[in-house]
């Protein structure tokens, strides 16, 4: 993934914290996330939920976080 896309998606999702700059670490410069976990000192879960939390879609019309679907 690119920076610039990076970036707009962290603003979609409203991200913020540590979590940021360790999703950065693996979505934009190819870490795993227990690197970017030794590297940040964040635990691997936190990463793994920041990353989870940016891998949900956008919607097409205005760009917002889609809502989670419940099993």
């Amino acid at each position: 993934m690119k920076p610039k896309e990076f970036d707009a998606l962290v603003t979609a999702h409203k991200l913020k914290g540590g979590s940021v700059a360790a999703a950065r670490l693996v979505l934009v410069d190819g870490m795993s996330a227990y690197a970017a976990a030794q590297k940040t000192g964040l635990a691997e879960s936190t990463i793994s939920r920041a990353l989870d939390k940016l891998a949900r879609p956008l919607c097409q019309c205005c760009g917002q976080p889609l809502p989670e679907k419940k099993d």
